[in-house]
């Protein structure tokens, strides 16, 4: 019964080669079907048993995947024989790999440098359908035993980072595999350099020896990133080198600190002298580091303030607030600088304004009579402009008298304001001033100002005394005063009976006559909806013009209304 499976599946192997073979294919690709990452390296004139990996990048799933033959870009196929060790590949998914061993020889005619090795497949799909696959490997012939089959860069602290680009501080880490292709125990020598790209300053360099057997050697070297680095691109290169040639890996790495951006952002950029003032400080960073934030400000070319604060930074944003001085007055330049190890990361800098409280300088006053003018001088100790509200009260024995503000702008230096009270004679005003803004009390300022009382008319005093001194001897001079008087006053009444009379002909009424009429109040005006009404004027009769003049119609006229 064994037997007899053992016989049937002969049986379907042989009946699918012959069927592979034998039909034509449904379809061919013009790009290759199947890829490998590998690339084939053999001594020339030496013999080689290796394996590559296959990857099936056709768009099916094949039952079975048969080689069929080789073919080497440029040269003659005897110079170069390939041999796999099998040749038929079941199941093989779209998208998987399958290990492909082999065996190659090269002539010794064959020149060192790379070829191109076609190896040609033919597969069935699960749908029956045959096609022809291609697959093309790198081939290189080397003259020199020592082969650097490989070389990998990494960050020892961060090892699945996608990039092999290091922070300051971070160790990077090379490997790489060397492979003897000879037949003999070879001799090489190996060394690494990292050089500064922008100025091309070694900043690392190592080296070592071995003698390797045919097979593989890996050699590991940790290059620690310092802190001293200056942040930029920096080229990484590992040189194998042996009696018969040399071989080099290189690659281009950047450095940097992984603080990405400092800033700051202030509460307000200017203050009140003494008021709370706070800067946020943003920091972007792409690691994990104990760092310093050094805080300096200057004023006036003198030192305000300096401080360490210490920071954990992890990756992303943080922000940390920092209060800043506001006892010293103008303008104030800041600087905030993150260290590590004394090797600075990043900085910024910025500016803040201290404002002085204004005040009220001085209060002038001058009475004249019962007038009183207080006059405010107010100085402005900044350089800018500032809002304020001057406040003002006058009381007298507890009793309020005037109280009121007024908004001000305050200019740079002194502004004067002048207030005039009327105030009663004889009283004692007391009075104050309160200078306001930004919710503070500036400034306040009292006084007090004494009315004397109301002085006797000087005129009044002297007519008196004048009286008193003529007596009876004086009444001749006093009977001619009366009568120039009452002719006076004569001449003035008939004087404006006349010109009243005249006014009275002209429709005018004099004042005692409307004080006689009793006053009857006139009756409104209608008024349409439409607007006020207009009366339309007079007809004018063209034609009257063409009729004998006894005949021509007289013109309509106004009535006037008597007064």
């Amino acid at each position: 019964m064994v037997m007899a499976m053992r016989s049937l599946g002969f049986l379907t192997l042989i009946v699918l080669f012959t069927a592979l073979f034998s039909l034509p294919p449904v379809s061919s690709s013009d790009n290759p079907s199947l890829t490998t990452r590998d690339v084939i390296t053999v001594l020339s004139g030496e013999f080689l048993s290796d394996s590559i990996e296959v990857i099936n990048e056709a768009p099916f799933n094949f039952t079975a995947v048969v080689y069929i033959e080789y073919t080497v870009s440029g040269r003659p196929k005897d110079l170069i024989n390939f041999t796999p060790i099998y040749t038929v590949f079941k199941n093989w998914k779209s998208g998987e790999s399958q290990e492909l061993p082999f065996n190659i020889s090269v002539s010794s005619n064959v020149a060192p440098g790379f070829y191109s090795l076609i190896l040609h497949f033919r597969g069935m799909a699960e749908d029956g359908s045959l096609h022809d696959l291609i697959l093309k490997v790198p081939l290189r012939v080397s003259d020199n035993p020592i082969v650097l089959k490989s070389a990998r860069l990494y960050i020892l602290q961060r090892p699945n980072a996608p990039s092999p680009d290091p922070f300051n501080g971070e160790t990077l880490v090379l490997r790489a595999t060397v492979e003897n292709i000879g037949n003999t125990p070879t001799g090489f020598v190996h060394w690494t350099n990292v050089t500064f790209l922008p100025t091309g300053e070694l900043v690392y360099t190592a080296t070592g020896h071995s003698v390797i057997s045919p097979g593989t050697v890996k050699i590991e070297r940790r290059i620690p990133v310092e802190w001293n680095w200056r942040s930029g691109d920096y080229n990484v290169t590992f040189t194998v080198s042996s009696i018969r040639g040399k071989e080099y890996f290189w690659r281009v790495i950047h450095v940097s600190t992984g603080i990405d951006y400092i800033n700051v952002s202030l509460s307000r950029d200017s203050v009140l002298l003494g008021d709370d003032l706070k800067a946020y400080v943003t920091v972007l960073s792409e690691r994990e580091l104990e760092a310093n934030l050094n805080v300096t400000v200057w004023g006036d070319d003198s030192l305000v303030l300096s401080k360490v604060i210490p920071l954990s930074l992890h990756p992303g944003a943080q922000v940390v607030g920092v209060d800043l001085p506001t006892k010293k007055t103008g303008e104030l330049m800041f600087m905030m600088e993150l260290y590590h190890d004394n090797v600075s990361l990043a900085n910024t800098t910025g500016t803040y304004r201290v404002l002085g409280y204004p005040f009220i300088a001085g209060l002038g006053r001058e009475l004249n009579g019962s007038t009183l003018r207080l006059k405010v001088n107010i100085t402005n100790p900044n350089d800018i402009s500032m809002k304020v509200r001057l406040l003002y009260n006058l009381t007298s024995n507890g009793v309020l008298l005037y109280s009121d503000s007024k908004s001000l702008l305050l200019r740079p230096g002194t502004t004067v304001e002048s207030f005039d009270f009327q105030l009663a004679w004889n009283s004692t005003v007391e009075y104050s001033f309160m200078l306001l803004g930004d919710g503070k009390t500036f400034d306040t300022k009292t006084g007090i100002v004494k009315v004397p009382p109301r002085p006797v008319s000087t005129e009044s005093t002297s007519s008196m005394n004048t009286s008193s001194q003529t007596g009876g001897g004086g009444k001749g001079s006093s009977v001619t005063y009366v009568i120039v008087v009452l002719a006076v006053i004569v001449v003035v009444i008939l004087a404006a009976g006349i010109f009243l009379g005249s006014r009275e002909e002209e429709g005018y009424v004099s004042p005692w006559e409307r004080a006689r009429k009793p006053r009857v109040r006139p009756r409104p005006k209608r008024k349409s909806p439409l607007g006020r009404f207009k009366r339309p004027k007079l007809p004018r009769f063209i034609e009257n013009r063409e009729l004998p003049r006894r005949l021509r119609r007289k013109p309509v006229s106004k009535v006037r209304k008597k007064k």
